[in-house]
């Protein structure tokens, strides 16, 4: 209804509405969508392309990988045959170094420290062993037990091992004759 004086009076059957309110957010809210899209967007393709060349090189580095073990095996396998090759020779050569290079002095000084003041030794048999060990047998009279037990504990702590006494014999005159068997362990 219109008054004289040309007020308009809303009475809430059809509310005045800002339309260009509305029209402005809808724009606003649009443009955003918009950036928001075009900005995801490009950051979507930017790190696919990243992702995909990652992929890529990860496919290259596996590639690369196996083949590398595969030469490693190859390079192995070689190596196992060039050492069953020449194994034996290695061996004798580290044998005849071995014996060129033992010094008796030192092995016959350490033996000779170990004995006690009565006790002499009869017989020597020196062997060296596939391992390149120098393993003894001797034997030895003791005019005692007490004797013989102080010689196993002597060559105990020098630098003989695996000491055994195979035998013990005594004669008419009270010594105890025995055979020793032990290694010599000496540093190369």
């Amino acid at each position: 209804m219109r008054n004289k004086r040309g007020i308009h009076l809303n009475l809430a059957t059809h509310p005045l509405r800002n339309r260009r309110f509305f029209s402005f957010c809808l724009i606003f809210m649009g443009i955003i969508f918009l950036f928001l899209s075009v900005t995801g967007g490009v950051v979507y393709f930017s790190y696919r392309n990243k992702a995909e060349a990652i992929k890529a090189s990860l496919l290259e580095l596996d590639q690369s990988t196996k083949e590398m073990q595969s030469k490693e095996r190859q390079n192995r396998s070689q190596i196992e045959k060039v050492e069953g090759t020449y194994q034996e020779t290695v061996d004798a050569i580290n044998g005849l170094i071995f014996r060129k290079s033992f010094s008796w002095i030192d092995f016959l000084s350490c033996l000779e420290d170990s004995l006690p003041p009565s006790s002499y030794i009869v017989s020597l048999a020196p062997t060296i062993s596939e391992d390149l060990q120098m393993r003894v047998r001797f034997a030895v009279v003791s005019r005692s037990l007490e004797d013989l037990l102080e010689l196993i504990n002597n060559l105990k702590g020098m630098k003989f091992k695996n000491i055994r006494v195979l035998n013990e014999v005594s004669n008419e005159q009270g010594f105890l004759r025995s055979e020793i068997s032990l290694t010599y362990e000496r540093n190369i």
